[in-house]
């Protein structure tokens, strides 16, 4: 017999191939060390491209070819014993139960490979080999346990093997030498082809590998483990901890033997999953939700998503912003297939290429949708043709398309994964089109939904200022030094046709979401909620309708005007003043986010979030003095995303604003992670529209619930000018307990301070935070900081403070009469032992300057983003440059 062994460098994974039929003992040999054969195909196995399995093919390939005994290959460890790989978690814990007289007893051993089924199979033959017929059975823990891993590395409990493929002497424990083998007249014979019995459940083959009786649920799970193992081997992402962490998640659930136990477990890992969803990378977001489905089915969870928006990267270009059903393999994403890449696709999905018209019905709609990517359906073996496969379409088209996650309304707006944005049509438009013989294929192949409405105009907003700036140099003839003019008119025409078509596709996104928002207000209800008799009485639904139609208004470019709110005040019964004025808070925050949150950091970023707080946000207005003054304390929108993406909120696992008001600083944080604090109820309903994670009302100027303390991965706060309550000898209580001798902040004009200070006892000692002060950095004739210096010492003393910026009047107001001056002071983490450094004019002269645009703000954001040493080298660099 013959055999080949392939390295598939497109897979990634490791080929056999057999000229004739092999035993069955072989076939469930390969089985168990985890290779899987080609759609029944038992001549054609793979694996992923893992030592431990290139050895094994190698050695099977010059076992069978020389007629010797391929069982006694042995299968190596694909690592070498190292703490290095305890730390890249390339090890399983095995322990190793036996029986000893009359009871059992275990041992535990470390194998320094990170495939659980090889690391079974090696361990089992180490347990044969030493404990003969004594040997019970073998247990594999989760690849979490580094403590456990590295006690038994200290001990020398290694199973290894040398260059021959023997084990290497493991130094047992003296009470286990009488039950090794080495000490016993019973021994397994390897030659023999006998089965001998240990007990009802368990037996040896002449290959060594222990048989079980099958546990089909463990099987299961096994296969999700090995599905996901693949994906964290062969994937390009350098940060692979989430997957590492299912992945573990799952191997204790596989080790847990009471079935009810074991099915708890798992439902709460598809809990954890669902989680997680939004934070797995779009590029194995959907390989992983295929691997686990068949968890999700067996436990019985639901789990609603169908769909996904990524962003896909073709050769030359990438198409942003697109829906993409979830259990649809990656490959088939964007559209029509390649022909080179049709042989690597009937190897990895030989199902779609034995489908008939008979069998199409068998097919679930994400591998329906698979098949629509091919062409030429008879050149490539298919019994199936493009009529009959747009006629299949056509009958079921709007199901399947429900079923995939995808809109059926047929003015949805939909991108061609040809041209991008340049061609955005509607599903009506795509399936009328008269040029197109199968109409509902031509969808599938080239169409994708477009998966933020808003985002998808910013997209198109940036293309066309791109591609106007390239026009004006056109017309300005920049361009004829390098070009003929005949070219360059050319050029300009083919420029100003995409502008054209942009503009087209914008205005097909503008009327879908006009008459959403239009239907969504004509359907708006109104219940009256019972409120406390001193707050304002808010129909329930009020927020949300309010908010549609200032969108509706934002979203056409244009400023809200006066008539146009009292109008729909009056429309949306909004009861009285102060809840209008938190409903059109609440819709500049509610829009500012969904265009702004996830858009590129660039100029047109910061330019578009400008002109939207110069231009378009409706500057409301008070019925007192009390009220102006407050509202004049809310930072603008676009400084308030600047702290989020400096803090990187989006990404963070937890935070926390100790005085949120209507979210104004929590504009760019994830919700579902965020602890938005507020003691005005009206304000916290405007927060729970905002669906933020959790919704509190605790006082600011006391000390947090224990468990809030050193939590939160993020801290920001913007304090309000508030009394306190509390007399100066609680205050002081609450300093000494808490604060270390920050007595100063018992004053009466300290409550500022104060709250800033309890607000970040709740950051972890390595969080970040930023505080908005009410003043500016000002050194006095001898050089020190003049104003608020006190706070600033403690602060400086105990917290590690990587800038402070100072805000000019002209980006905190509109009102060009005020003069307001603000600071923002970026904290990095919390001192291990308080130490003194306030900073001078000497050694930081540039905490004096003024930043007076949102490009210098975000220019010196990025500065900060920096690693801090790079900070310390610039100061200095200043300090020794000013000495000189």
């Amino acid at each position: 017999m013959n055999v080949h062994v392939i390295h598939n460098t497109a897979k990634n994974g490791i080929e056999i191939v057999f000229s004739n039929p092999i035993e069955k003992q072989l076939i469930a040999f390969l089985q168990k060390l985890g290779f899987k054969n080609f759609f029944k195909d038992e001549t054609k196995w793979y694996a992923d491209y893992h030592l431990a399995y290139v050895r094994f093919a190698n050695d099977l390939k010059k076992a069978i070819e020389s007629d010797t005994d391929w069982s006694a290959i042995p299968i190596v460890p694909s690592f070498e014993a190292s703490e290095l790989f305890i730390e890249k978690l390339k090890f399983c814990i095995v322990e190793i139960r036996f029986k000893k007289k009359e009871y059992f007893i275990k041992d535990g051993y470390l194998v320094f490979e990170n495939y659980k089924r090889i690391a079974t199979i090696i361990a089992e033959r180490f347990a044969l080999k030493h404990f003969g017929t004594r040997f019970d059975s073998i247990t594999i823990y989760p690849r979490n346990y580094k403590t456990k891993a590295k006690d038994l590395f200290d001990l020398g409990a290694i199973i290894g093997l040398d260059a021959k493929g023997q084990f290497l002497p493991v130094e047992l424990p003296h009470s286990l030498w009488e039950y090794t083998t080495d000490h016993e007249d019973e021994s397994i014979n390897e030659d023999s082809t006998e089965v001998i019995t240990v007990d009802k459940t368990h037996k040896f083959n002449n290959t060594g590998i222990l048989e079980n009786q099958p546990d089909f649920d463990k099987l299961l799970i096994l296969e999700v483990i090995d599905e996901l193992v693949s994906i964290e081997q062969t994937t390009k992402v350098t940060d692979t901890r989430l997957i590492q962490t299912l992945i573990t998640e799952i191997e204790e659930a596989s080790t847990i033997m009471l079935n009810e136990l074991r099915l708890d477990k798992l439902k709460h890992i598809i809990r954890l999953y669902k989680e997680w969803f939004e934070d797995f990378p779009n590029c194995f977001k959907a390989s992983v939700a295929i691997a686990i489905r068949p968890l999700i089915v067996f436990t019985n969870e639901s789990f609603e998503i169908k769909s996904f928006a990524t962003n896909l990267v073709f050769s030359k270009y990438q198409v942003d912003n697109v829906l993409v059903p979830l259990y649809v393999h990656e490959c088939f994403q964007k559209g029509s297939i390649p022909l080179q890449h049709i042989p690597k696709l009937k190897i990895e999905f030989p199902y779609l290429f034995k489908v008939t018209i008979e069998t199409l019905h068998k097919l679930s709609e994400f591998e329906l949708f698979e098949l629509s990517q091919l062409k030429n359906y008879s050149d490539l073996g298919i019994n199936i043709n493009c009529r009959d496969l747009n006629r299949y379409w056509q009958i079921n088209g709007f199901d399947n398309l429900e079923k995939l996650g995808y809109s059926t309304d047929l003015q949805y707006p939909y991108v061609s994964l040809i041209k991008g944005y340049v061609s955005v049509k509607t599903l009506e438009q795509i399936l009328d089109d008269n040029k197109q013989s199968y109409r509902w294929l031509y969808l599938i192949q080239n169409f994708r939904p477009i998966a933020d409405l808003a985002k998808g105009i910013d997209i198109i907003d940036r293309k066309i200022k791109k591609l106007a700036e390239k026009l004006a140099d056109f017309k300005k003839g920049k361009s004829l030094l390098d070009i003929s003019y005949t070219e360059l008119v050319k050029k300009r025409k083919n420029t100003q046709e995409k502008i054209n078509a942009l503009f087209e596709s914008k205005k097909c996104i503008e009327i879908y979401i006009e008459n959403m928002l239009s239907k969504q207000l004509e359907q708006s209800e109104f219940i009256d909620t019972d409120v406390a008799t001193n707050e304002p009485k808010i129909p329930k639904f009020y927020f949300d309708s309010f908010a549609a139609g200032m969108s509706l208004l934002y979203y056409k470019h244009k400023k809200p005007t006066l008539s146009q709110i009292e109008s729909l005040s009056t429309l949306k019964k909004v009861p009285n003043k102060e809840a209008l004025g938190e409903a059109i808070e609440l819709s500049a925050i509610d829009h500012f986010r969904s265009v702004y949150r996830h858009a590129n950091e660039n100029y047109v970023w910061i330019d578009g979030m400008r002109h939207f707080w110069e231009n378009l946000q409706f500057d409301r207005s008070f019925t007192n003095d009390k009220e102006r003054f407050e509202h004049c304390q809310i930072l603008p929108l676009p400084i308030a995303m600047m702290i989020a993406r400096y803090l990187q909120m989006n990404e963070a696992t937890s935070i926390f604003d100790p005085t949120a008001g209507s979210g104004n600083l929590l504009v760019g944080a994830n919700q579902r992670v965020t602890h938005a604090n507020e003691l005005c109820k009206l304000k916290r309903k405007s927060l729970k529209f905002s669906n933020f994670n959790e919704i509190t009302n605790y006082d600011p100027t006391s000390p947090y619930p224990k468990e809030m303390h050193k939590s939160f991965d993020v801290v920001v706060c913007n304090p309000p000018f508030i009394k306190s309550t509390k007399t100066k000898n609680e205050k002081l209580d609450i300093i000494e307990q808490h604060l270390d001798n920050a007595y100063f902040m018992a004053d009466t004009f300290q409550v500022q301070r104060l709250i800033s200070a309890l607000a970040l006892l709740t950051m972890k000692d390595d969080g970040k935070a930023v505080l908005v002060v009410n003043t500016h950095i000002v050194f006095d004739e001898k050089g020190r900081i003049k104003h608020k210096r006190e706070f600033l010492n403690w602060l400086y003393m105990h917290y590690t403070i990587r800038d402070i910026i100072n805000l000019d009047t002209s980006i905190i107001t509109k009102d060009e009469n005020k003069k307001q001056k603000k600071m923002l002071i970026l904290i990095d983490g919390r001192k291990i032992k308080p130490s003194y450094n306030t900073p001078t004019k000497e050694n930081q002269p540039h905490l004096a300057d003024v930043i007076g645009s949102f490009y210098d703000l975000w220019e010196r954001f990025k500065r900060n983003q920096l690693p801090s040493i790079d900070v310390f080298i610039e100061q200095l660099k200043i300090a020794l440059g000013q000495k000189n």
